[in-house]
């Protein structure tokens, strides 16, 4: 799937980077730049945290966060959401095309809906990200990521009942030329190239020039129609992967106490979309026994994302004790998707009418925020600031049918073959103020007390409309939908925290938070109410064995009011609707453990959770167990039934060995496992909606030479295992599935000046 335009934009980015990189190259040779590389410390990692409009240590931080520093993220091969998810328990990630599936602690997003609002809040750069499509960027340059569980409702307050993760790059260094060159290739034709430059424009003003361009194959083969015909004449190939992006900073500081940042971004994410099948037998999740990476689409897809986004900070230590921080972002995208519904042919599927989706999506909004904060001595210290979210996105939504008496024709025509059209126009607009106060009580102990009023008003415009029948596709007028209006909702969320600093290295801490999501409207379902969270959590961390240890458990309980769930309702499983549920519960326990022993480089990550659905009456339709089960239709509660998306436990290690030095630098063999737990993927709690468990291995062998280059030889999904991603389905029966990747072996090499 190439056209000029990308084309052109990707070899802007691969020139952009080429140009600096060489740049730097011979400023560098000029310099005769002897330093070696940083010396490798055994110390154990701590990442500072600034999710709180301040740099804390991971360790210092009264609540279960898990930080990665750039560096870390590099040298783990966490390149993007699906492989962060692999290293942080309770974050469960799924791409389903233009939605991802994002959930922190079972709470997030589960289910396509124009108007649904994430419970987890993504942040890059400081900036609020309005809706998940952009999560299928790679990770490349990045100064840290920080992914903090649990209700943030004081500073990310909205849509972050969840949690919270903030994704910031890498800084340009003032009166500093230097950068990264990297390359890597590896199976299924991986091939990616990335690179950043830092340089200095004046002893105040300095830039940085970074860019990613990456491409794949698709790890499975698509036969089209039939599946006898040799796939290499199948030119719509799902699951590959071409995606690039460019990066581009000024940073600007006069003195010590003014820092001004101004990034713009281009992302371009494209593939043939998702590839996703349905299960041979109805009613359960078992795999074929041959040809399970084999596809027969009759209808070629694509998935193409790209969107700007201008980000301007400034951090301003006014006067004596108060700094100014302010973050101002604008971003819009365009989406073109078209994906097979059926995942089939009409000569695979003979009993039932193909279909299919073919969307483009307009999203433009901009995110603001000023904070004040307090930098003076003292046992008082505060934080104060307001912020605002002002969101529009357009949705041309074409529903297709063929390969039916109402809809004849076995080759899709879009024009004859869409059966309903719908433009939703999709409002958001949030203001906020939010203010904390803390008071250290003794040079122990410490109280903080934050508050955050929010005010939202969601919802559909009034020109949204829709319109059926064939020949509707992307009709310029139709029928006005009665959810035409706009909703207002208001919250006062916030915390009570106290931590009492046992030692130096130890601090035990306690909190009560109160997260919200605001209430809203589907485009054919009820009204739902704003969901409110309750979070009672306490934790420990602090060095243990002489510090060679870190150690860090929390416990957390939290309750639900109209816990917001959407679902694909039996009667109309094309359609999303949201419904509150009273009274459900999580609790569980969250711990990391890191340290260095006898050139061994450690750690390990668990959760262990249990989660409870609270009031709901539903009816399960005939036939949904297996397409004839139950023989009627079933009146039932959801009351004491397991959260969705919420693994019961989940597991992350490693091992990296030091102690393999040579005259010039030092190799480092690593492994790593990650363990998930099975989950369900909707409150029906159907077989075919259980994505089952799985156990991956990773391996690696480095080398980091003294001089500033490193290679890694990896093996990712080591043995190799045919797992699943995601299981779900409608209530006849029918289930469909996503495969986790496959074994993949590559090199990569990285050279930092």
């Amino acid at each position: 799937m190439t056209c000029k335009t990308a084309q052109f934009f990707r070899t802007k980015h691969a020139l952009a980077v080429l140009a600096a990189l060489t740049t730097s190259f011979s400023v560098y040779a000029q310099e005769n730049n002897d330093e070696k590389r940083k010396s490798r410390d055994e110390d154990i990692e701590k990442v500072l945290i600034t999710a709180e409009r301040r740099s804390v240590s991971e360790s210092d931080m009264p609540m279960s966060v898990i930080g990665f520093s750039g560096e870390a993220l590099e040298n783990k091969n966490i390149t993007d959401m699906e492989r962060l998810q692999a290293q942080v328990p309770n974050l469960v990630f799924t791409d389903n095309g233009n939605t991802k599936y994002i959930n922190i602690r079972g709470v997030g997003i589960s289910e396509s809906a124009p108007n649904q609002t994430n419970g987890v809040a993504v942040h890059l750069d400081g900036a609020y990200v309005a809706r998940e499509f952009v999560y299928g960027d790679a990770f490349f340059d990045l100064g840290s990521i920080e992914v903090l569980r649990g209700p943030q409702g004081t500073y990310s307050g909205q849509n972050a009942s969840g949690g919270a993760i903030f994704i910031n790059s890498k800084k340009p260094v003032l009166g500093e030329t230097e950068g990264f060159a990297a390359a890597e290739k590896g199976s299924y034709n991986l091939t990616k190239y990335s690179g950043g430059l830092t340089f200095p424009l004046s002893d105040s003003l300095a830039m940085r020039i970074s860019g990613n361009v990456e491409s794949r194959n698709s790890f499975f083969t698509n036969h089209g129609p039939d599946p006898d015909t040799d796939a290499s004449l199948v030119k719509d190939q799902p699951g590959n992967l071409d995606r690039s992006m460019g990066r581009y900073q000024l940073l600007y500081s006069p003195d010590d106490n003014l820092e001004m940042r101004l990034i713009y971004e281009e992302s371009r994410n494209e593939s043939d979309g998702v590839a996703t099948q349905r299960f041979p037998e109805k009613g359960n999740t078992r795999l074929p026994e041959t040809g399970v990476w084999d596809l027969n689409y009759d209808l070629d897809g694509h998935r193409s994302v790209r969107y700007n986004r201008t980000t301007f900070t400034t951090d301003w230590q006014f006067s004596e004790g108060v700094k100014l921080l302010t973050n101002f972002s604008y971003f819009d995208s365009t989406q073109d998707i078209r994906t097979d519904g059926d995942y089939g042919s009409y000569l695979t599927i003979t009993d039932e009418p193909q279909t299919g989706r073919d969307f483009r999506i307009f999203d433009e909004y901009w995110t603001g925020e000023m904070t004040l904060v307090s930098t003076g001595e003292g046992p008082f210290q505060w934080t104060t600031g307001l912020s605002i979210i002002d969101y529009d996105q357009k949705n041309n939504l074409n529903l297709l049918r063929y390969n039916n008496e109402s809809y004849p024709g076995t080759s899709l025509d879009l024009e004859s073959h869409t059966r309903l059209f719908m433009y939703l126009h999709n409002v958001r607009k949030n203001k906020a103020v939010f203010g904390e106060v803390a008071y250290q009580f003794t040079p122990d102990v410490e109280v903080k007390f934050g508050l955050r009023y929010n005010r939202d008003e969601v919802g559909f415009a009034g020109d949204s409309y829709i319109t059926p029948g064939a020949g509707s596709y992307n009709a310029t007028s139709g029928r006005p939908f009665p959810q035409n209006q706009l909703f207002d909702f208001s919250a006062l969320t916030g915390r009570v925290v106290a931590n009492w600093h046992l030692s130096d290295d130890s601090m035990l801490y306690g909190t009560i938070g109160r997260g919200y999501k605001p209430g809203g409207t589907s485009p054919f379902g009820p009204d739902y109410d704003s969901e409110y969270v309750l979070n009672k959590e306490i934790g420990w961390k602090g060095g243990v064995f002489d510090d060679q240890t870190q150690l860090s458990v929390s416990v957390f309980h939290m309750d639900y009011d109209n816990f917001q769930r959407t679902f694909a309702p039996p009667d109309s499983p094309q359609e999303s609707v949201t419904r509150n549920v009273d009274g459900s519960t999580i609790a569980g326990i969250e711990a990391q453990l890191s340290g260095i022993h006898a050139d061994i480089r450690w750690d390990i990550s668990m959760a262990f959770n249990k989660g409870e659905y609270g009031d709901l009456e539903y009816v399960l339709p005939a036939g949904a167990y297996d397409g004839e089960n139950p023989a009627t239709d079933l009146s039932l509660n959801l009351s004491g039934e397991s959260i969705d998306f919420l693994p019961e436990r989940s597991l992350s290690w490693g091992l990296e060995y030091l102690g393999w030095e040579t005259e010039s630098g030092v190799i480092l063999p690593s492994l790593r496992m990650s363990y998930q737990s099975e989950f369900y993927t909707s409150f029906f709690h159907l077989d075919h909606q259980l994505t089952p468990s799985r156990t991956i291995w990773e391996a690696n062998v480095a080398y980091e030479s003294d001089s500033g280059w490193r290679a890694d030889l990896y093996v990712q999904n080591l043995t190799d295992e045919t797992y699943i991603s995601r299981a779900t389905g409608d209530t006849d029966g029918v289930g469909v599935y996503n495969l986790g990747a496959p074994r993949q072996v590559g090199v990569k090499v990285r050279y930092n000046f």
